[in-house]
């Protein structure tokens, strides 16, 4: 067995444990992915890799937002993370998705179709993170907000797989 099937081993039994509110448990799993998660090559379990890990950025961003509206206890007594800290918890998974899918969009020795479905996902995240950090009261979202459009889109300005851009121009002898 190797290491992407040892992971997908491993957050299939998360799934199927069906405790979702171990967060703790899907961090550990999503922090830590194999190499191979991220391509270059497209196979069955990489497939079905990549879109776990992207579900269970997903999941904990999900967990981290519901949960810096209302403060939760910890069942153990432990220190439980502030209502800040749980909002900016919230907005660091929903961008390193972002970033780890901007990784292998930009990698060129990536299959095109990889590259094409991470730069859409990384799309949708980057709406995502613009409408949480809108939701947010205090002011310096606002400064996090324009500095992700800015960069979102230079970056796909840039990007040889922007469907948006013009077709090169071609030369004939």
């Amino acid at each position: 067995m190797n290491e992407l099937d040892t992971w997908l081993e491993s957050i299939e039994n998360w799934y199927r444990s069906r405790k979702h509110d171990q967060v703790d448990k899907l961090e550990v799993l999503i922090l830590t992915p194999p190499d191979a998660i991220w391509g270059p090559l497209i196979s069955d379990k990489q497939s079905k890799a990549i879109a776990c890990w992207l579900d269970g950025c997903l999941r904990i961003y999900t967990h981290y937002k519901q949960s810096s509206v209302a403060p939760t206890g910890d069942a153990e007594g432990q220190i439980t993370l502030s209502m800040a800290e749980r909002t900016e918890k919230a907005y660091q998974f929903v961008m390193f998705a972002y970033s780890k899918l901007q990784a292998v969009s930009s990698n060129t020795s990536a299959e095109p179709d990889l590259q094409e479905w991470c730069t859409k996902r990384m799309q949708h995240l980057c709406v995502l993170a613009l409408e949480f950090a809108n939701q947010q009261h205090d002011p310096r979202w606002q400064g996090e907000s324009e500095r992700l459009i800015e960069s979102h889109v230079r970056f796909m300005t840039g990007h040889p797989h922007n469907g948006d851009q013009p077709p090169s121009p071609s030369y004939t002898h």
